[in-house]
């Protein structure tokens, strides 16, 4: 845990010590001079808009809060916002009931436009349409994005869209890991219109199984296959990051981390490897919304799995070195 835990300082300078967040004082600034932070992600299509807050000098610290436009024109302002952008905002919380905040947005300053080291080639293509696809269903199968407020609300990835779940039954959802594999019984919720609710449908016997549980590949040694995967250098995060997509039967995608805590040097020589041959193919790099995907680079990653804490943004192999990465021969 210990070397782990300095990676996580190396890789975005952040502090250990934390404290709860103060909503209240948070509140203040959104209704004074502003509340500066970053977007999480912004979506015109899915109506999804999302700030996030980190405490300075602490990376964990933080939460995220949808934003809803008091007026036309900031709509489009949200609208034409991207990724990590910073920006100033200011409003109030909304007194909605839900258990995620909502930001009633009156004012949003453009502060930094985040210019990617590595650009998308083209603009990202969603490929689920919400609403009208989940009308059509009562099942589907999805990934864990977040869960919210001791398991009220789960948040998890169907396709590439990211759909809110009134889960109604906490128990059901409190102890679930990001990443965990889902199905669900569902149905279509009439409001909010933007972005797409769900409710648990728990009249049904099983309202939510989990097909395959993300802890349960903790500290367990093997092999991975998939397309490699880099996510850029950003204000959050210190250099590139590169992973392996995994598919899987259902089309629900996890991306493994490709890692080494023990060295730093031996960790600088696998990026440089992966860098190297990303630098060396330059045909196949495809826009995946939050990261770029290399389909002109498929991979076979050997090491143990590392899945520590609930909430972590993706499940890791750690690798002894960069011999533990090997080629695969895509089909033509």
């Amino acid at each position: 845990m210990t070397s782990y835990l300095l990676f996580l300082s190396l890789l975005f300078n952040f502090s250990l010590s934390a404290a709860p967040i103060d909503f209240n004082e948070l509140e203040k600034s959104l209704k004074g001079k502003g509340l500066s932070g970053w977007v999480h992600g912004a979506s015109d299509p899915l109506g999804l808009y999302v700030f996030t807050y980190r405490e300075p000098g602490n990376f964990f610290n933080h939460t995220e809060f949808p934003m809803v436009a008091s007026q036309p024109s900031i709509e489009n302002t949200l609208k034409s916002l991207g990724r990590h952008d910073e920006v100033l905002v200011k409003g109030y919380f909304l007194e909605n009931g839900a258990p995620i905040r909502h930001i009633f947005v009156e004012d949003l300053v453009l502060i930094r436009k985040y210019e990617s080291p590595v650009p998308a080639p083209e603009p990202y293509p969603y490929k689920a349409d919400l609403p009208s696809e989940l009308l059509k269903k009562t099942e589907i199968f999805g990934k864990v994005h977040a869960v919210v407020d001791g398991g009220r609300v789960l948040v998890i990835e169907y396709k590439d869209a990211v759909v809110p779940v009134v889960v109604g039954n906490p128990q059901l959802a409190k102890d679930l890991f990001r990443n965990d594999k889902v199905k669900l019984q569902i149905v279509v919720r009439d409001f909010p219109p933007h972005p797409t609710h769900v409710s648990l449908n728990l009249k049904s016997n099983n309202p939510l199984v989990v097909t395959d549980r993300m802890v349960d590949w903790h500290g367990k040694k093997g092999s991975i296959e998939g397309n490699l995967v880099l996510f850029p250098k950003s204000p959050q995060v210190s250099f590139n990051v590169f992973a392996l997509q995994v598919p899987d039967e259902q089309g629900i995608l996890r991306e493994f981390t490709l890692v080494n805590f023990e060295d730093a040097q031996v960790f600088e020589q696998i990026r440089n490897k992966l860098q190297s041959l990303w630098d060396e193919t330059p045909v196949g790099i495809e826009n995946g919304r939050n990261k770029l995907i290399h389909r002109g680079i498929k991979l076979k990653a050997t090491g143990t799995f590392n899945v520590v804490e609930a909430g972590q943004a993706n499940p890791q192999v750690l690798l002894v070195g960069p011999q533990s990465i090997e080629r695969i021969e895509t089909k033509k």
